[in-house]
């Protein structure tokens, strides 16, 4: 079973170099983002929406990724605000016209509050590193330079509030292809 495992592995890997002929240099996505926050400074948690960019660099094996997200949601009479930052490495397999990819990101998170939860009104600010360590998405292609993101999904972890949350972002939107290498 391992053999098997090892010559799958250079399979997809060679396969892969092989097709990097036709791989975009480089691929901007931008389109809505959906997500759960439950900062530990409030009882409950909301269901947040925003907007989600990212900007990939493509290399002949592995792509580097820039990531930026902005959640708004409502809570208990709070209004938040979070936003997040993260940057790492994409690996993507290229079929036709499907991508598929998974990636691992790391960087910063904020939360911004405000409200009168407690009293008159308050506001709060918070940051922390964050990092999602496994981030999975699937695109089609439309036209040659154009792209639909069916889904991305990353599990991101931080210590936003002074206790550790994990949060399931999924984002949907359309990817620009840039350039041919």
């Amino acid at each position: 079973m391992k053999r098997i495992s090892v010559c799958l592995l250079f399979l997809t890997a060679f396969s892969t170099y092989a097709n990097a002929q036709e791989d975009p240099i480089a691929e901007w996505f931008g389109g809505y983002s959906y997500s759960r926050i439950n900062p530990v400074f409030l009882t409950e948690g909301t269901n947040s929406h925003g907007f989600h960019v990212d900007v990939v660099l493509n290399t002949r094996l592995l792509g580097f990724v820039t990531d930026l997200s902005k959640q708004y949601a409502e809570s208990a009479g709070t209004h938040l605000s979070m936003t997040t930052f993260l940057f790492g490495p994409r690996f993507a397999r290229r079929v036709k016209n499907i991508t598929w990819f998974v990636q691992s990101l790391y960087g910063f998170s904020s939360i911004n509050t405000e409200g009168d939860i407690f009293g008159p009104e308050i506001r709060r600010f918070d940051s922390s590193f964050a990092f999602a360590p496994f981030g999975s998405g699937t695109d089609v292609k439309l036209r040659e330079k154009i792209a639909f993101r069916i889904f991305q999904y990353d599990l991101i972890s931080s210590n936003l509030g002074r206790g550790g949350q994990l949060h399931s972002r999924v984002s949907t939107g359309v990817v620009l292809r840039l350039g041919r290498r």
